[in-house]
């Protein structure tokens, strides 16, 4: 692969048409370290998009596709719609125990409501949201603690 080849295989979140058209029509805010709390800050149901970088997680690009058309899923009932950092998305994600990206979290005023993780076929997205939007509270945090092994160490590897 020459070089050419790769500058245009590779995905700029800054300038790729999907995600300019995500923020400029989609009407999405850009979510990271800087506007996390401004993002929880205001008032009723809102919308956050965690993803990955497209040119190492290829479902980013089609999270990018879905997001707006969640959003409008919504008929105008949520007060903000954003889209993470794509380079920040995992570790703002992991605040909320959001462990599978891409993912789809709403938030009740400052209030974390829960999350589709990975790519859901749009019937389970509108299933599962619009469960998750029922709710008053923050969804109970589990912790998976491993059984010992024989030997005593944690089951893993």
């Amino acid at each position: 692969m020459n070089e050419l080849t790769k500058e245009l295989a590779h995905i700029n979140p800054e300038r790729h048409p999907a995600f300019l058209r995500l923020f400029e029509k989609g009407g999405f805010v850009e979510l990271n370290e800087k506007t996390i709390d401004e993002f929880l800050s205001v008032k009723g149901l809102k919308m956050a998009v965690f993803a990955e970088d497209p040119n190492r997680i290829k479902e980013t690009m089609d999270v990018v596709v879905i997001a707006p058309e969640l959003k409008k899923a919504f008929n105008g009932g949520l007060s903000v719609a954003a889209f993470a950092d794509t380079q920040q998305g995992r570790a703002l994600a992991a605040r909320w125990g959001i462990t599978r990206l891409p993912a789809v979290a709403l938030f009740r005023d400052q209030i974390y409501l829960g999350a589709t993780q990975g790519l859901q076929p749009w019937e389970t997205y509108c299933t599962m949201l619009s469960e998750i939007a029922r709710r008053e509270e923050a969804p109970a945090r589990t912790i998976a603690v491993l059984a010992p092994t024989a030997s005593g160490e944690c089951g893993h590897g």
